[in-house]
């Protein structure tokens, strides 16, 4: 049964009013009409349209399956092309211009490069060869000269440690002149400013470059380096520096020098002042003048010296001044008075310089008054060496003596001298009266 009240009634109305028609064709003949105007209105249209759809589609289907294949199918395939090598392929793809440039240049890439396995010692030998035309030039060539600035004493003081860090070596410190250098080599080196002069100093001969003197043994080696100084330096301010040195004096030049020791090497410093030896003795030192000027540096191999080397000295003005004691001269006066033609020696002081006064008879000979004047401090000498344990009186006293006429009073005068010693002991007597002029 139908849901729908109205439905009967529409039926019958509908046949009422299609009764004499046939609903069915008319339907066809709406819907043929229909169709002819809109095929006259679309007909060129339609021709264009059927045409370029499927030429669109195939265009974008072959795009699409050209540039969108995935990048290790790209490589894949190229590998491919490359291992194969194809000459006779004549497939064409469709690809994007710049695709088709980025994989031949990885293609030409792979082709030149040389993998890591296949690398062998070829191009090692290659890198060595120059190395070694390198060293055969080097022994053809002459070495250039190295800088050579003037020698600065103040680079020992400022960088002491540098200093002795190249002495332990053997090198002159600030150039590069090494115990054992060849003689041909230095120079040929310096050839511009060596001078064979066979400068003498003491019993040795050196050559020169600039402002320093280079010794050499016979068989043609760098035997000692050696700079005199200037401006001046004091010893004192060597010792506070570099400690206190090993002191050595040289009898066969005269002079005195600091040394400081360094691995197999010798520095030698001489220097020059107030500097004194021990009595009887030629190279024996006493005092050492901290007021001393150095004067030269050396630098040499250990020569054996470290036998005579010594740190027993005293410095002078630090020493205890030796007291004059009076009964030496008592004793000596009395030996005077008893054994020579002398009736009286006396003594005007005791303090620094000793001033003694002889008297003798007016007939007394020139030389026999000199030679009472020598039995004297001899005697002097004598007594007072044998109270004191190291040393001599003479090591901290100077002396005046008069020889007096005791009858009209004339008298010559003599003082000790500082650079010769008598064989009694004592310092030369420098006279400086007029002896003949006594009556």
């Amino acid at each position: 049964m139908n849901k729908d009240p109205l439905h009967n009634l529409k039926n019958e109305i509908e046949r009422e009013v299609f009764k004499n028609t046939d609903p069915v064709s008319q339907k066809r003949a709406i819907l043929t009409k229909i169709r002819s105007e809109k095929q006259k209105k679309s007909s060129v249209k339609s021709i264009f349209i059927n045409l370029g759809v499927p030429l669109c589609i195939i265009l974008i289907l072959s795009i699409l399956g050209s540039s969108y294949l995935f990048k290790e199918d790209l490589v894949k395939e190229n590998e491919k092309e490359i291992e194969e090598e194809p000459t006779d392929q004549l497939t064409y793809i469709p690809t994007d211009e710049w695709d088709e440039k980025i994989i031949d240049e990885k293609a030409s890439i792979r082709k030149s490069a040389t993998p890591i396995d296949e690398v062998t010692e070829e191009p090692k030998q290659e890198s060595e060869a120059p190395q070694e035309k390198k060293e055969e030039e080097d022994k053809t060539e002459p070495m250039d000269a190295p800088p050579l600035p003037a020698f600065d004493f103040s680079m020992i003081l400022i960088n002491p440690n540098d200093f002795k860090e190249k002495a332990a070596n053997g090198t002159f410190v600030g150039t590069s002149f090494t115990i054992g250098d060849s003689m041909d080599e230095i120079q040929e080196a310096y050839k511009d400013r060596y001078e064979d002069l066979n400068i003498m100093k003491g019993h040795r001969s050196y050559d020169q470059i600039e402002n320093y003197l280079l010794h050499f043994q016979a068989e043609k080696k760098l035997a000692q380096v050696r700079s005199d100084i200037r401006p001046s330096y004091k010893l004192d301010k060597v010792i506070s520096t570099l400690g206190e040195p090993y002191y050595f004096m040289n009898a066969l030049e005269g002079v005195y020098s600091a040394n400081y020791l360094y691995g197999e090497y010798i520095v030698e410093m001489e220097f020059q002042g107030n500097n004194k030896l021990k009595p009887y003795s030629m190279e024996e030192i006493q005092f050492i003048d901290r007021e001393s000027i150095i004067t030269s540096v050396a630098l040499f191999k250990n020569d054996g010296r470290t036998d005579s080397l010594s740190k027993d000295v005293k410095y002078l003005g630090e020493e205890e001044l030796m007291e004059f004691r009076p009964e030496w001269f008592n004793e000596a006066r009395d030996y005077i008075v008893q054994n020579t033609v002398s009736h009286a020696v006396i003594l005007h002081s005791q303090q620094d310089p000793l001033e003694f006064n002889i008297v003798v008879p007016q007939e007394t000979p020139e030389d026999e008054m000199r030679a009472i004047a020598n039995q004297f401090l001899k005697r002097l000498t004598d007594v007072s060496n044998e109270a004191i344990e190291e040393g001599t009186i003479w090591n901290d006293y100077t002396y005046v003596i008069h020889i007096e006429n005791s009858i009209d009073g004339y008298y010559d005068t003599g003082s000790s001298s500082s650079k010769s010693t008598h064989e009694g002991g004592y310092p030369d007597i420098n006279w400086t009266g007029d002896l003949s002029s006594i009556e």
